[in-house]
């Protein structure tokens, strides 16, 4: 569970970073694009790979599973939140998003949604998306 959780976390801070810039036609207008395949992929593997474990979790514990580990829903509104977060402070720092930044990103989009479950949870190997790592570095984190 905490890998994934590190997981949605990169990609999260990843996404923010990226993400939050003025909308033009420009590398920002091809990421806003992006965003919501970014989120439907995001939540939909989340929930998915998570559903069966937090099925076996005593209904008296399940109020210590993450709002947005629970439901597409809350998963696609904790992604809104932290977007509108992320723009201010790119606006705030005056930070621009490159066509380098926007192509890691979606190849990054793209290597998440290709991930089995069990690669997703890390129960055979420590989950790694080389695509993600380099998404990350270009954003400056």
């Amino acid at each position: 569970m905490t890998k994934t959780l590190q997981t949605l976390t990169i990609v999260s801070c990843l996404f923010a970073l990226g993400y939050c810039n003025k909308i033009s036609q420009s590398p920002e207008a091809k990421l806003k694009e992006l965003v919501p395949q970014f989120q439907k992929t995001m939540c939909s593997k989340t929930i998915e790979c998570t559903k069966d474990e937090f099925a076996k979790i005593p209904p008296a514990y399940r109020n210590m599973i993450p709002p947005f580990m629970q439901s597409e829903e809350n998963c696609i509104s904790f992604f809104d939140e932290k977007m509108k977060e992320a723009e201010k402070k790119r606006i705030e720092e005056k930070r621009e998003v490159t066509a380098d930044q926007v192509e890691a990103f979606e190849k990054c989009i793209s290597a998440f949604g290709k991930l089995t479950c069990d690669s997703f949870k890390g129960a055979k190997e420590k989950v790694s998306i080389p695509e993600c790592e380099e998404a990350q570095k270009l954003s400056g984190n």
